[in-house]
C-alpha cells in the first residue's frame, strides 16, 4: 500500500500514477476540499480571474469598452474552484484511491491519521507551501476570498507572482503600487524582459517603487528612501514556506530533500512538488508521476532541463533554458504578420542558440505560452537548428516568429 500526504498536483498525479500500475493507493487530505494550493488559492482561480481582464485589454485595444466588478471576477474564480476541485474528487474516485480527510502525522514510517495508524510499504509527500504570515498583510492566497471593498493595493515585490497579480488588479480598476528593492522588476531573470517588462508597466500605469526596500508598520508601507505609501491592502508577492507539518522528521535544508528518483534520505518515502523547492504546478504534476513511477519500481529520473515558465499577464510572459550564453538574436512582433493583423505588436521574442542547438528562450508577447512550450519541446529532445528550420509553422501564426529567428540565425 502506498499512502500520499496532500492533494494538490504532485499529490494526486502520485496517487493516479501508482493506482494505474497496481497499486492500493490511500489520500490524506486536511482540508475540506481536494486540489491543494493550485486549485483552491491559485493557479485555477487566479486564471479565472484573469481571463476576462484578457478581454478587456485586447478589446481596449480596438476601441472598445467592457468592464468587470472585482465581484464578478470572485464569482468566475470560486465557480472554477469548485468544479475542479470536485473534478479532483471525482477522478481519485475512478482510480480507486481512497480519500481520507485529516493531518496526516508521519513517525518512522507510520502515519496516524484522524484517530488511525496507517501502515505503508511507501509514503509520498506532497504538502505544498503556507502562504506568508505577516501582520497588516495578505497573500495572493486570499484574493479569491476577498470580502472587502478597496481602491488602492501595494504589491510588496515584483517578481512573479508581483507582476502577475499587480498587473490583474491594476486591470480590475484598483490603484496599484509594486515595491521591489531591485532596479527592474522580476530580478534573476533575463535582462531584456526585465527591461521591456518594467517599462511596459510604467506605461500602463502601475506605479513602481524600485531600488528600495519597504517596511510595514500599522498597516502602512514605509520605504528605505523615506516615502511612505498608503493603500487599502498591501499583498506579500513572496515569502511561501514549506509546509512541514506532520513531516518535520524528514531530512530537509528549507525544503525536503530528495534524489532524481524523488526519493528522500529515507528509503521508501518520496516527496513531490513545490515541498521539494519547485515553483509552478507542471512541475508538481510531473514530479508527481515521476515519484508514482518510481515507488512501482519503474526506475526514471526527473528532468527539470526544459520546463516552460509562464507568467500570465496581458502580454504574456513566457521563458525556457538559457538565455545568458551562446548566439542570442530577439525580433519585436510589430512586423510579425498575425500580430499586426490582431493589433497585438507589442513585445518581443529571443532565441539562444549553442553548438547548433537552442538553449533557450524568452517572450514577452501574445501566445508567448505556447511559443516557448514549443521551443520547450525543442530543446528537450535536442532537436538541431536545421531540424527546427524544417518544420512547417502555421501561417499566419505567433509561432512562426521562432522561424524568423531561427532562419536569420543561420543565415542571416
Amino acid at each position: 500500500m502506498i499512502v500520499v500526504i496532500g492533494s494538490g498536483p504532485a499529490g494526486i498525479y502520485g496517487a493516479f500514477t501508482a493506482s494505474a500500475l497496481g497499486e492500493k493507493v490511500k489520500l490524506i487530505e486536511e482540508k475540506e476540499r481536494l486540489g491543494g494550493t493550485c486549485v483552491l488559492y491559485g493557479c485555477i482561480p487566479s486564471k479565472a480571474m484573469l481571463h476576462p481582464l484578457y478581454l478587456k485589454y485586447s478589446l481596449e485595444r480596438l476601441g472598445k469598452k467592457i468592464d468587470f466588478s472585482y465581484e464578478e471576477l470572485i464569482k468566475l474564480a470560486q465557480d472554477a474552484i469548485s468544479r475542479i476541485s470536485k473534478g479532483v474528487e471525482y477522478m481519485l474516485e475512478s482510480y480507486g484511491v481512497e480519500v481520507i480527510y485529516g493531518r496526516g502525522v508521519l513517525k518512522s514510517k507510520e502515519i496516524e491519521v484522524s484517530g488511525q495508524t496507517l501502515y505503508p510499504d511507501k509514503v509520498l509527500v506532497a504538502t505544498g507551501t503556507l502562504k506568508p504570515e505577516i501582520n497588516g498583510t495578505i497573500a495572493s492566497d486570499d484574493l479569491p476570498y476577498l470580502n472587502k471593498e478597496f481602491n488602492s493595493v501595494t504589491v510588496i515585490g515584483g517578481g512573479v507572482g508581483g507582476i502577475e497579480y499587480g498587473w490583474l488588479l491594476h486591470k480590475i480598476g484598483k490603484e496599484v503600487h509594486i515595491v521591489e528593492k531591485e532596479n527592474l522588476l522580476l530580478p534573476k531573470h533575463d535582462m531584456d524582459l526585465r527591461n521591456y517588462v518594467t517599462n511596459h508597466f510604467k506605461r500602463i500605469g502601475v506605479k513602481l517603487h524600485l531600488g528600495v526596500e519597504a517596511k510595514i508598520e500599522n498597516n502602512k508601507v514605509k520605504l528605505s528612501n523615506g516615502e511612505e505609501i498608503k493603500s487599502d491592502i498591501i499583498l506579500m508577492s513572496f515569502g511561501r514556506k514549506p509546509n512541514l507539518t506532520g513531516v518535520e522528521s524528514l531530512p530537509h535544508d528549507y525544503w525536503i530533500k530528495v534524489n532524481e528518483y524523488m526519493e528522500t534520505p529515507i528509503k521508501d518515502i518520496y516527496a513531490a512538488g513545490d515541498i521539494t523547492g519547485s515553483f509552478t504546478a507542471h512541475e508538481a504534476i510531473h514530479k508527481g508521476y515521476i515519484a508514482g513511477l518510481n515507488m512501482k519500481g519503474i526506475k526514471k529520473p526527473y528532468d527539470s532541463s526544459a520546463v516552460p515558465k509562464v507568467i500570465y499577464t496581458s502580454p504574456q510572459i513566457a521563458y525556457v533554458g538559457n538565455t545568458n550564453s551562446g548566439r542570442c538574436m530577439k525580433m519585436e512582433f510589430s512586423g510579425l504578420a498575425r500580430a499586426i493583423a490582431e493589433k497585438e505588436t507589442e513585445g518581443f521574442l529571443k532565441i539562444c542558440v549553442e553548438n547548433e542547438k537552442v538553449i533557450g528562450g524568452v517572450a514577452f508577447s501574445e501566445r508567448a505560452e505556447e511559443i516557448i512550450s514549443l521551443l520547450a519541446l525543442g530543446i528537450k529532445f535536442k532537436g538541431s537548428l536545421d531540424e527546427l528550420l524544417d518544420f512547417q509553422y502555421p501561417h499566419p501564426s505567433y509561432l512562426e516568429m521562432i522561424w524568423e529567428i531561427l532562419r536569420k540565425i543561420k543565415w542571416g
